[in-house]
C-alpha cells in the first residue's frame, strides 16, 4: 500500500501540535497540584486569621456586655436598693427596665447578700439565677465576674452576673441573660462571609449555630473562659470553585498557545520548506526561457532536495556567469556611448558659445556705428521737420488772403497738416526703436565680453542688467519679471563667467513656469557679502531631487534639449568667486535660487 504523501508544512504542523499537546497535559498536571497545594497553604492562614477574629468577636461581644452590666451595677440606686429594697422597689423597677445594652434589652435580675432575689425584668424563675452555683464564689467575692451557657425555655442563653461592691463589702449581684442567638446579628452577620458555619459546642452539645448547614472544610477553637468549643465549617464549594477556574483559564491559555504554535510551525514549514521547492520550479522555468534565475539555497533539510538544488544551482551559474558578462559589456558600451554623446555635446556647446561670444562681440560693434549714424540722422531729420513746419507756417503767414486759399486747397489735396504733425511722433518712436536696438547691442557687448585670465573690477548690477536684457526674448510671453536692484559696490568678479551663472538661472527660472508666471531677481548687501536671488513661482523642486541639480549632467529635460551642465557650472563659477549657491524650493510653488558673492579685496 503506498505511503500517503502530505506536505512538509502539514508534516511540520502535526509534529508540534501533538508535541506541544502533550508537554501542555504535563504541564497542566504540574501546575495545577503546585497552585493547589500554594492555594491550600494560603487558605489554612486565611482560615486560621478567619477563627481567630471571630473568635475575638465573641469575647468582645461578652467583656462588652460585662462592662456595661459593672456600670449598671454602680448606680447608686441599685445599691441603695439593696440596702432598703422596700423604699426603692418602685424606681428600682423604673430604672431596670430602661437598662439595655448597646440599644438592646436582655433579662435581668438583681439578688441580695444571701442570693435571694429582689427584682426581675422577667417573672420567669429560670431568669431568676437563685439557685446557681456559681452565685456563692461571686457573694464571696472569690470572683468577679462570671459568664456561661444556661438552657431557659428550651433555648441556650448566656448568663453573666456582676457582685455589687460597697465598703468593701458584696451587698449583691446583678445578672443579664443574653440568648446566644443574639450573636449571630451582632457579632456573625456583619464579620462573617459567605461560605462559612459556626458551632458553639460544650462537651458534644450545640449551643448554638450561625450560618446554613454546609459541608466543608471543618476546623475548631477552644474558648477557655467559657468552656465553650468554637466549630468552623467553610463551605469548600469556594476553594473548588476559584481551582476549576483557574484550571480552565490555564487550559484555555495552553490550547491557544498550542494552535498558535501549530500555525506558527505551519507557516515556518511553507516559508523554510515548501517555498524553496516552488522557488526551484519557478526558477527552472524561468531559466527555461531566457530569464536570469537566482541561486537557490542548498541547506535544506530534505537529502532529495538539496541535490537537486545543488545541481540546479550548477547549471544556473554557467548560464548567469556568461549572461552576467555579457550584460556587462554591453552596460560598459551603453555607458560609454552616453559618455561620449554627453561629452561631445558639452564640447559642441562649449565651442558654440565661444564661437557665438566672439561673433556677437564682433557683430555689437559692427551694429553699433550703422546706429550711431541713424540715431545722429534722426535726430538732425527732427530737427529738419521742425524746421519745415515753422516754414511752411511763415509762408501761410506772409501770403494774401487769396493766395492761401489756393496753397490751403493744394494742401488739402497733399494732406500736408497730417504729414507735419505726425512726422514729429513718427521720428520719436523711431528714436526710441533705435535707443532700444542700441541698448541691446550694449548689452550684447556686455554679456559676450571675453574676461581676462584675472579678476576684474565690476558692476554686478550693470551685468545683471545686461544679462536681463539678453534673456528678455526667451522669457516675455510667459512670465512678468520684476527686478529689486540695491546699489552695490564695485567687486573684482569674472563679469562674463558670472553673467553666465545669471543667464543659466534665469532661463531655469522661466522653463520652471509652464502658462503665466513671475520670476523676481533682488540684490543687496549681507553682512559683508553681495546676495542676488532668483525668485520664481514654477513648478518647483522634489525633495529628493534637490541634492543632484548640481552633478554634471544632471536633467529633468528631455534628451536633446540639454546637457544637465548649467548649475553644474554656475556652481564652479561661483565657487571661483569664493560663494555659494543655494535653493529652497517648494514643490507646485516656486523655488528661489541665492548667490552669495563676498565683497574681497582685489586679488
Amino acid at each position: 500500500m503506498p505511503m500517503r504523501k502530505v506536505s512538509i508544512s502539514f508534516a511540520l504542523a502535526r509534529f508540534v501540535f501533538l508535541s506541544f499537546l502533550a508537554l501542555a497535559c504535563i504541564t497542566i498536571v504540574i501546575v495545577v497540584n503546585h497552585v493547589s497545594s500554594s492555594f491550600n497553604a494560603q487558605q489554612e492562614q486565611l482560615l486560621e486569621r478567619e477563627m481567630a477574629t471571630i473568635s475575638n468577636y465573641y469575647q468582645q461581644f461578652i467583656n462588652n456586655r460585662l462592662i456595661i452590666l459593672q456600670e449598671q451595677g454602680a448606680a447608686p440606686l441599685i445599691v441603695q436598693s439593696l440596702m432598703q429594697p422596700e423604699n426603692n422597689i418602685g424606681q428600682l423597677q423604673d430604672v431596670m427596665r430602661d437598662f439595655s445594652f448597646l440599644g438592646k434589652h436582655h433579662q435581668q435580675s438583681l439578688l441580695d447578700f444571701e442570693g435571694e432575689l429582689i427584682y426581675s425584668t422577667n417573672n420567669n424563675e429560670e431568669f431568676h439565677h437563685t439557685n446557681a452555683s456559681w452565685l456563692a464564689p461571686l457573694l464571696n467575692y472569690k470572683q468577679k465576674q462570671y459568664f456561661g451557657f444556661k438552657l431557659i425555655n428550651n433555648e441556650y442563653h448566656w448568663v453573666l452576673a456582676r457582685p455589687i461592691v460597697y465598703n468593701n463589702g458584696v451587698e449583691g449581684v446583678l445578672t443579664a441573660s443574653i440568648a446566644v442567638k443574639d450573636m449571630d446579628h451582632a457579632v456573625v452577620t456583619d464579620s462573617v462571609k459567605d461560605g462559612l458555619s459556626i458551632s458553639l459546642k460544650q462537651d458534644e452539645l450545640i449551643l448554638g449555630q450561625f450560618g446554613g448547614q454546609i459541608s466543608g472544610i471543618t476546623r475548631t477553637k477552644q474558648w477557655q473562659q467559657a468552656g465553650v468549643l468554637i466549630e468552623f465549617t467553610f463551605d469548600d464549594a469556594v476553594i473548588n470553585s476559584a481551582i476549576n477556574s483557574l484550571v480552565m483559564q490555564l487550559s484555555l491559555l495552553i490550547v491557544f498557545a498550542v494552535l498558535f504554535s501549530t500555525l506558527l510551525a505551519y507557516y515556518f514549514g511553507y516559508r523554510q520548506l515548501v517555498q524553496p521547492i516552488q522557488h526551484l520550479s519557478r526558477a527552472t522555468d524561468t531559466l527555461e526561457v531566457g530569464d536570469q534565475a537566482q541561486q537557490l539555497q542548498c541547506d535544506v533539510g530534505i537529502k532529495e532536495l538539496a541535490n537537486l538544488t545543488l545541481k540546479f544551482n550548477k547549471m544556473a551559474t554557467k548560464v548567469q556567469s556568461r549572461e552576467k558578462a555579457l550584460k556587462a559589456s554591453y552596460q560598459q558600451l551603453a555607458q560609454s556611448t552616453e559618455d561620449l554623446k554627453l561629452s561631445e555635446s558639452q564640447l559642441v556647446q562649449a565651442e558654440k558659445m565661444a564661437s557665438i561670444g566672439v561673433l556677437a562681440a564682433g557683430v555689437a560693434h559692427e551694429i553699433n556705428n550703422p546706429i550711431g549714424f541713424v540715431k545722429s540722422n534722426i535726430e538732425v531729420l527732427t530737427g529738419y521737420g521742425a524746421a519745415l513746419k515753422n516754414y511752411h507756417q511763415g509762408i501761410l503767414d506772409l501770403l494774401p488772403d487769396n493766395k492761401q486759399q489756393a496753397l490751403q486747397a493744394l494742401q488739402e489735396k497733399y494732406d500736408i497738416n497730417y504729414l507735419t504733425e505726425d512726422i514729429t511722433p513718427l521720428l520719436s518712436s523711431t528714436s526710441n526703436g533705435v535707443e532700444r536696438v542700441a541698448e541691446i547691442v550694449e548689452s550684447l557687448k556686455t554679456f559676450a565680453r571675453q574676461d581676462s585670465p584675472e579678476k576684474t573690477l565690476a558692476d554686478i548690477n550693470e551685468g545683471l542688467k545686461a544679462t536681463i536684457n539678453m534673456a528678455h526674448n526667451e522669457i516675455k510671453y510667459h512670465c512678468q519679471l520684476t527686478t529689486d536692484l540695491s546699489p552695490l559696490p564695485l567687486v573684482y568678479i569674472f563679469p562674463g563667467k558670472l553673467n553666465q551663472v545669471f543667464m543659466n538661472l534665469i532661463i531655469n527660472a522661466a522653463h520652471a513656469i509652464s502658462d503665466r508666471g513671475t520670476i523676481t531677481i533682488k540684490t543687496y548687501i549681507e553682512g559683508k557679502n553681495i546676495v542676488i536671488s532668483f525668485q520664481d513661482d514654477g513648478c518647483g523642486i522634489p525633495k529628493e531631487n534637490i541634492d543632484q541639480i548640481f552633478l554634471p549632467f544632471y536633467t529633468t529635460k528631455p534628451i536633446g534639449s540639454g546637457t544637465g551642465m548649467g548649475l553644474s557650472i554656475s556652481h564652479g563659477i561661483i565657487e571661483q568667486h569664493g560663494g555659494k549657491i543655494t535653493v529652497t524650493s517648494t514643490l507646485g510653488k516656486g523655488s528661489c535660487f541665492t548667490v552669495t558673492i563676498p565683497m574681497a579685496k582685489q586679488p
